[in-house]
């Protein structure tokens, strides 16, 4: 079981990792404040963001160990950072 526990905490942190790499690139070259600010609002993707939670979904869809959840605190995070920091 623990052996189970600790893949699951590897497929976290690496799905964890790019959601943070992707909210990085976005903070800092797409986003504008407004964007910037749900995100540090809802600390993940918002949940009303249908179609860019739709297109990240469809790049992983055959990707069975994609873990949206991590992906998106990651993503967050990354906001959250550099909008506390403007």
């Amino acid at each position: 079981m623990k052996k189970n526990g600790q893949t699951e905490n590897f497929q976290y942190k690496k799905w964890y990792d790019k959601g943070y790499d992707h909210g990085w690139v976005f903070a800092r070259q797409e986003a504008d404040y407004e964007e910037l600010a749900a995100v540090a609002r809802q600390k993940s993707i918002p949940v009303q963001w249908d179609i860019f939670r739709a297109e990240i979904l469809n790049q992983y869809l055959d990707t069975p160990t994609f873990k949206f959840n991590a992906y998106s605190d990651g993503f967050g995070k990354a906001c959250r950072e550099f909008f506390d920091s403007i």
